[in-house]
């Protein structure tokens, strides 16, 4: 069955926005069914376990005091 990007975001813990960007990017492969993306539980697998977790931008959260 299929997840439509919002309801992949939110397993993920991402925004839909973020998902469409990485289909843009052609990071995460989505069928587009009407108007809406999809993608297959497998490749939301893939996706984690390649992607996530990955050096990015930097995140607004304060870097740990050193030596903590």
């Amino acid at each position: 069955m299929a997840l439509t990007l919002s309801e992949a975001a939110e397993e993920l813990g991402l925004s839909a926005t973020t998902l469409r960007h990485q289909v843009q990017a052609g990071r995460l492969r989505a069928r587009l069914v009407g108007k809406t993306y999809v993608v297959t539980p497998g490749e939301l697998d893939r996706y984690r376990r390649e992607h996530l977790g990955k050096p990015g931008r930097p995140s607004h959260r304060p870097a740990p005091p050193a030596g903590q």
